[in-house]
């Protein structure tokens, strides 16, 4: 495809993983050096960051997205501050694409490695909405021990909980879907809550489906730990603390053909900062980290 059919395709990338976006932009930008007719090395750093600032354009709350454009944009200054000829430099910059997505295809199974070592005792986990790292932790998790449970909390607006315990149920984990509002109910029988993240800021919370904070919440208060299983292509870039912005579903998402009267305010809000004083450790691909030493697995290149 060309860099133009690549951009519209992620563009429609709906309800799919930010590692599935994060490796199609990878690709994308390969494509795009390729194509690229500068001739110059500062003219062509100039237009491979309005490149992916273009990427940006079409996924700006991608937290892999904006973790990519800090990350390549530095390695391409060094190279021109350095004096790269630039052929050399288009290499370079394929290489390092192609490292990245080679890095965020392993990634998944070593976070569930790790998350295995610390949740080898657990026997109930908790977890919301649908995050194919989470699933990988659980399915890691059921090969060593085939008694684990899983609930897993249908994550209203969107419901995406479904589809994580189908997955799940269809791999013969035993698995229960049941309401965001049975938390407290079922805390009682947990041995830990784990989590993903959309987005991991290192100022002291993560961004992910609303309804994690008071799961966690509940959690902290009946002694129960969390985890949260990301890969660092999560970790917003330093200048970028804020986290994501607001994110709002649809009407319809909330309403599901209910007719509600024209005073009624509507709020179908899709995600929630929480704060990293509820999380008892993140578990990378590059181990299993406190809160507080997050930074330390937040590498300049991330390769």
């Amino acid at each position: 495809m060309s860099w133009e059919e690549q951009l519209r395709a992620i563009e429609g990338m709906v309800r799919v993983t930010a590692s599935e976006i994060a490796l199609a932009a990878a690709e994308a930008l390969e494509t795009w050096i390729e194509g690229c007719p500068e001739s110059d090395p500062r003219a062509f750093l100039a237009a491979f960051d309005a490149a992916i600032r273009e990427l940006l354009q079409r996924k700006p709350t991608s937290a892999p997205l904006m973790n990519l454009h800090h990350r390549a944009v530095r390695f391409a200054e060094e190279m021109v501050r350095e004096g790269v000829p630039l052929p050399q430099m288009r290499e370079e910059l394929r290489d390092w694409l192609r490292g990245y997505r080679a890095h965020i295809a392993t990634s998944r199974a070593r976070i569930a490695h790790f998350a295995a070592e610390v949740l080898a005792d657990a026997h109930v986990i908790l977890t919301i909405s649908n995050s194919q790292t989470v699933q990988a932790v659980i399915e890691e998790l059921w090969q060593h021990n085939p008694d684990l449970s899983v609930v897993v909390f249908e994550s209203r607006p969107l419901l995406d909980g479904r589809r994580l315990a189908q997955a799940l149920a269809e791999k013969g984990i035993n698995t229960t879907l049941t309401v965001d509002g049975a938390m407290a109910y079922y805390m009682d029988i947990a041995s830990a809550v784990v989590t993903g993240a959309e987005a991991v800021s290192l100022s002291g919370f993560f961004v992910n489906t609303i309804g994690t904070r008071p799961l966690l919440l509940v959690a902290q208060a009946q002694g129960v730990p969390c985890y949260v299983a990301t890969q660092t292509i999560k970790i917003l870039p330093p200048l970028l603390r804020e986290g994501l912005p607001t994110v709002m579903g649809s009407a319809e998402d909330l309403t599901h053909g209910w007719a509600p009267p024209q005073a009624l305010n509507l709020s179908p809000l899709l995600f929630e900062q929480i704060p990293d004083r509820l999380v008892t450790a993140y578990v990378t691909e590059e181990g299993v980290t406190s809160p507080l030493r997050l930074a330390t697995v937040s590498r300049p290149l991330g390769i």
